[in-house]
């Protein structure tokens, strides 16, 4: 089972120092800002399933955006430490069931379902494509089991097979695709995003 990695960068790189200094616990805090810039998918009130949600810059700007009224998930096998507001289940994405969000106040199904999970990097593009589609088919695997009709959803991929999978599986999950690679990646990262708005009815 190939292991979830954030964009955690040590190093200086602007985005880097910028996501310290306005206290986000990751450099990718501000590729969820510039995806919700241009697509507008987080709004007052909201509910957001955060996938694979370490070390939490993505649960961070969720509730930014959702407020106070809203309500934001985070899910990961690793231990988080906690975000003021928000909530978090330490379980496997493919375990979840719906007993498992019994604990909170009703939530589901959610509004917005978040994936910036990634795989360790091999430099085998063969092997990090096959790692990268198991957390992409996770990922579906929520869509198909938390996110209302209606909903939206954004998931990372890499430009190529994964990209190509994905694009494929939510035509038939989505009214509407778009592919998103945000100015805050790495101009040599093979990362994209693919959102997907209004989430139809299996039988539309």
């Amino acid at each position: 089972m190939p292991n979830s990695q954030k964009s955690n960068y040590k190093d200086g790189d602007s985005y880097t120092r910028k996501s310290r200094e306005e206290g986000y616990r990751s450099r990718a805090s501000f590729k969820l800002k510039e995806i919700n810039s241009k697509e507008s998918l987080l709004n007052k009130g909201m509910s957001v399933l955060d996938l694979g949600s370490f070390p939490g810059g993505w649960t961070q700007v969720s509730k930014e955006c959702v407020g106070n009224r809203g309500k934001v998930v985070g899910v990961d096998i690793k231990e988080i430490v906690k975000i003021n507001e928000c909530l978090f289940i330490h379980k496997s994405i493919d375990k979840l069931t719906k007993e498992d969000f019994n604990k909170f106040e009703p939530i589901l199904p959610f509004d917005l379902v978040l994936s910036d999970m990634a795989p360790n990097i091999s430099g085998i593009r063969e092997r990090d494509n096959a790692q990268m589609i198991y957390l992409i088919d996770k990922t579906l695997f929520a869509i198909d089991a938390f996110l209302k009709v209606g909903g939206s959803a954004v998931i990372k991929v890499f430009q190529g097979e994964s990209l190509d999978y994905t694009r494929e599986a939510l035509i038939d999950r989505f009214k509407k695709i778009k592919v998103f690679k945000p100015k805050s990646s790495r101009s040599n990262s093979r990362e994209t995003y693919i959102i997907g708005k209004k989430l139809v009815k299996e039988n539309e």
